[in-house]
């Protein structure tokens, strides 16, 4: 087994198991198959996503063995655009969540997209992630696009936006988030 397809397995195992004994554990939510304590998915808003792993006519095709359960969420974002219903609006992914820590991993393609996400959290804008293209290599795996150890314990709500009004073209390529529970 590959080491980083062995590293994806390890961090899965590890992020799903149960809360007990009033331990603090990290949840891993995929962007396809949820949270596996919860049962909580991703809602994705916006015509444009795409279920990657599945999507024919997209052209960022990363390697389903080397992302967590071999899926992701694909969108790009586009001022003006004939194939999106709805052209120079954000593209949003959000998923509720019990923590006090969350973690946002991507596949992120420098070598052929710009990447302008932002996030929010209670629907109160808490960070962002900006790349431009500059890389040969065309995909990075399990990328930390936004981390925040800092988030009151409790019941939230993450949202990734993908985009920026009257912006770049931008494309994101969900893989996962972890949080931990309390």
């Amino acid at each position: 087994m590959p080491l980083v397809r062995l590293s994806y397995f390890l961090l899965h195992l590890i992020s799903s198991v149960l809360y007990t004994e009033g331990k603090l554990v990290n949840i891993t939510i995929d962007d396809t198959n949820g949270d596996p304590t919860t049962g909580e998915h991703f809602t994705y808003l916006g015509s444009a996503w795409n279920v990657g792993q599945n999507c024919t006519g997209c052209a960022d095709r990363p390697d389903p063995l080397l992302v967590l359960d071999g899926t992701w969420h694909d969108a790009t974002f586009n001022v003006q655009s004939t194939e999106m219903l709805e052209p120079n609006i954000p593209l949003n992914a959000s998923v509720a969540f019990n923590g006090a820590t969350l973690y946002v991993y991507c596949i992120t393609d420098a070598a052929r997209e710009h990447s302008y996400m932002t996030f929010y959290i209670d629907n109160e804008l808490v960070g962002s992630y900006i790349q431009n293209k500059f890389e040969i290599v065309p995909f990075e795996y399990n990328v930390l696009v936004y981390q925040n150890q800092s988030i009151n314990p409790g019941p939230h709500n993450f949202t990734l936006s993908n985009g920026k009004v009257n912006g770049a073209k931008a494309l994101v390529l969900l893989d996962y988030v972890v949080y931990t529970s309390v």
